[in-house]
């Protein structure tokens, strides 16, 4: 599993929680290190709406465009337009922050 977050703080938390429940994880702040950690092919990509570098728009055309578009993808944000913009970008699955670390598990156990 990816965890694409710009807060260190959260994405440190996220894959402590994802690897504490077996799952290996691997947390990258932008698109320029999400590259890099492609191979093997992730089985989730939680995802943060707003990323200061590389947002999500362009991380979702970066996976599509690697033929990586069955990806689950769980979209994360604060953004009170959430529903809309992960509707938008074509992502079933978002989580509103602040959220619950067992409903974030829930979701990430059903996704994969």
């Amino acid at each position: 599993m990816i965890v694409v977050e710009d807060d260190g703080d959260i994405a440190a938390l996220l894959t402590d929680i994802l690897e504490t429940e077996g799952y290996a994880s691997v947390a990258v702040g932008d698109s320029v290190a999400l590259d890099g950690e492609l191979d093997p092919r992730p089985d989730l990509v939680v995802l943060d709406l707003r990323l200061i570098r590389g947002g999500a728009d362009h991380i979702l055309e970066s996976l599509r465009a690697r033929g990586m578009d069955d990806v689950p993808i769980l979209l994360l944000s604060a953004a009170t337009d959430l529903p809309d913009r992960a509707r938008e970008l074509g992502v079933t699955q978002y989580l509103a922050k602040p959220f619950e670390l067992d409903e974030f598990l829930v979701i990430v156990r059903r996704m994969v």
